[in-house]
């Protein structure tokens, strides 16, 4: 059955590029949006990736009508956004603040309980909780677009996010329906194939869409299994809610509203440097997305190991963000 999925997926892939294609739609044009290029681009990449997961994530009948629903208006407001309907940051923020606020609150996911006392506490109320949840999407969703700035880093890693869940489920008999899981990955493994092969991006309407299912499963998953430490999920996706928030701190010290994109993240930072060495700009892409991610997987592994320990997993998130800053002030200077 996963071959026979991943078979349509492909075909129904090149497919949707086709009709893009010939429509003239979806288009990348390789001087907008410059902070997120990082391919020397001889023609215009077809942004077919949110469509793309969008319609086969709404095609698998085993997920809930609202979910789907949920997923499907925020894969719109980054729609509008590839379209550049909407192309400003702040208008398109409201719309996902709006969006993530009602369905938090229909879909009863917010984040009610930790296990970590003083959070706890704060917490216990409702409306606390409500607003808790809601920022830790956003954080997410804003986190995951700036990733995206460079190819097949944010594909690469949310695979692996799945498959740590996954290993955990499997290896430790935890009660989990992996069915969301494993449909999620086959889409996202789909979509990691055109993107390598530089025949699709992602694009807003992709980043957005993505991270949503990615937040909603990591909340769900928590709360269905209350026998590890919430810790594990934070350092699990730590790196885009981390990439969010030293953005948001960076831009502020340097009087930049944080709201709106630049080219001074991290794996801008770090391939800048690679690319100088070997100057080919698609293998220096492909090279930094498998240097971060293999530093991710190494924590994921480890954290795995020690999936029930919150003070251990404190002290690996505490380890990759002294890590991350470490790298940042390193390679500007090397810039």
């Amino acid at each position: 059955m996963f071959l026979i999925k991943f078979i349509i997926g492909i075909i129904f892939h090149v497919l949707i590029n086709f009709v893009l294609s010939k429509k003239k739609l979806l288009l990348d044009d390789p001087n907008h949006l410059n902070h997120k290029k990082m391919v020397n681009q001889k023609s215009s990449i077809i942004l077919s990736g949110g469509l793309v997961f969008i319609l086969l994530f709404l095609f698998y009948p085993s997920t809930a009508i609202s979910l789907k629903f949920f997923i499907f208006l925020i894969f719109l407001i980054g729609l509008i956004s590839d379209l550049r309907i909407l192309d400003v940051p702040s208008l398109r923020f409201i719309l996902q603040f709006f969006i993530v606020s009602i369905f938090v609150y229909l879909l009863k996911i917010e984040i009610d309980f930790t296990n970590l006392k003083y959070l706890d506490l704060i917490i216990e109320y409702k409306i606390l909780s409500i607003i808790f949840t809601i920022l830790c999407f956003l954080v997410l969703i804003n986190g995951s677009n700036f990733l995206d700035g460079l190819n097949s880093l944010l594909l690469i890693y949310y695979l692996l996010v799945l498959l740590s869940l996954i290993y955990l489920v499997k290896f430790n008999n935890l009660n989990y329906d992996l069915s969301l899981i494993l449909n999620t990955f086959l889409i996202l493994f789909i979509l990691l194939i055109f993107n390598l092969l530089n025949k699709s991006f992602l694009g807003d309407s992709g980043a957005y869409s993505i991270s949503s299912i990615i937040g909603y499963i990591a909340i769900d998953f928590f709360k269905t299994n209350e026998n590890f430490s919430v810790l594990f999920i934070i350092v699990i996706l730590w790196y885009p809610a981390f990439e969010t928030l030293f953005s948001v701190i960076r831009k502020f010290i340097s009087n930049y509203n944080p709201i709106y994109p630049d080219n001074n993240h991290l794996h801008h930072r770090l391939f800048n440097l690679i690319n100088l060495k070997i100057k080919k700009n698609l293998f220096a892409n492909l090279i930094t997305a498998l240097l971060i991610n293999t530093f991710n997987l190494s924590i994921f592994f480890v954290a795995i190991l020690n999936y029930k320990s919150s003070i251990f997993l404190s002290l690996i998130l505490l380890f990759n963000m002294i890590t991350y800053i470490f790298l940042y002030i390193n390679l500007k200077h090397e810039k």
